[in-house]
């Protein structure tokens, strides 16, 4: 019998900034910060955690195996749909600007924005993949 996945615990991403980084995440999104050390910063998400490396710190490491991925990352955060509202207004508020809202075929939304690193944030409501 196959094993079963139950779900993605952790997401990392490249950063070139620890202090931009946690400013962005901690200080405007408002995670809570897990570890904090000179070439990364966990945040948790829930019951998840996003993991930010400077990748030209950790690209060589040995243990855990290196984290070193390039270019544009994406990745989404779900929130409540009371909530959904409030992400679109506190974002233009914080001087951060949104790329661009989608209502999609279920007539969920989200919508994007960019990190410090360049890095495509997405906003979606409840249940966007039905579950």
């Amino acid at each position: 019998m196959k094993p079963v996945l139950s779900k993605i615990k952790e997401t990392a991403i490249n950063i070139t900034d620890i202090q931009k980084t946690e400013d962005f995440y901690h200080g405007i999104l408002g995670l809570d910060i897990v570890i904090k050390e000179e070439h990364l910063i966990f945040f948790r998400v829930g019951s998840d955690l996003l993991l930010c490396f400077i990748t030209d710190k950790t690209k060589d490491q040995k243990v855990p195996p290196p984290h070193a991925a390039r270019g544009i990352q994406h990745f989404a955060f779900e929130c409540s749909e009371e909530d959904y509202e409030r992400w679109k207004k506190f974002i233009p508020e914080n001087n951060i600007e949104m790329e661009t809202e989608i209502t999609w075929k279920s007539g969920k939304r989200s919508f994007y924005f960019r990190d410090p690193d360049g890095h495509s944030v997405e906003i979606i409501e409840p249940m966007m993949w039905g579950f």
